[in-house]
């Protein structure tokens, strides 16, 4: 009987603590996530993350309008961006952190009416309406803290089409830009 009890008790705290030390995989446990992102290929503003498995994906969306041109700021600048991105390596480093690094392919659209400073009165004035449109790829980490807070940085090459310019060779532009996002993980 004494044997039995003690099997039972050694079982229960098994159970009981194994949970308490192990660390849970918050890409699975929370694949959604909410926040900010800011980059000109994954867009800057409003963000929405998931992830299934290894693949996932993300959207931003952004818009300002400034109708009085105080302070130099455009009157309307507006984006839109989405990244396909491919989990190639994650862990659980503590019970308080994760990491996952991944690669990521992405689009963006972007369009802008500029404010413009009058050379004669100083006076900020509207300026052209530019189009732009993105597409380029990269790597990123993200690091979840807590399994909810999450901080991610990314780094892109991305090949940018402004097809309202007047030069074909002010048409293309290739850059390396850095993006950065910060989100909330939920289920």
């Amino acid at each position: 009987m004494k044997k039995k009890v003690m099997l039972l008790s050694c079982v229960l705290i098994f159970v009981l603590l194994v949970p308490a030390f192990a660390a849970s995989d918050p890409f699975s446990t929370f694949p959604e996530a909410l926040g900010v992102q800011v980059g000109r290929l994954a867009g800057i503003g409003l963000s929405y993350q998931k992830w299934n498995g290894d693949d996932g994906y993300q959207v931003a969306v952004g818009a300002m309008y400034h109708p009085l041109m105080n302070d130099g700021h455009d009157i309307l600048n507006y984006n839109i961006g989405f990244e396909y991105m491919r989990s190639m390596y994650s862990d659980d480093f503590a019970k308080w952190l994760s990491g996952r690094l991944y690669i990521f392919a992405g689009i963006n659209h972007r369009g802008y009416k500029e404010t413009v400073v009058n050379p004669v009165s100083y006076d900020y004035e509207a300026g052209d309406f530019h189009l732009e449109f993105g597409a380029g790829g990269g790597i990123g980490v993200e690091a979840v803290f807590f399994e909810h807070f999450a901080i991610a940085t990314e780094m892109a090459y991305v090949l940018y089409y402004s097809p309202l310019e007047l030069a074909l060779q002010d048409r293309f532009i290739l850059d390396l830009i850095p993006q950065v996002s910060v989100r909330y993980r939920f289920n």
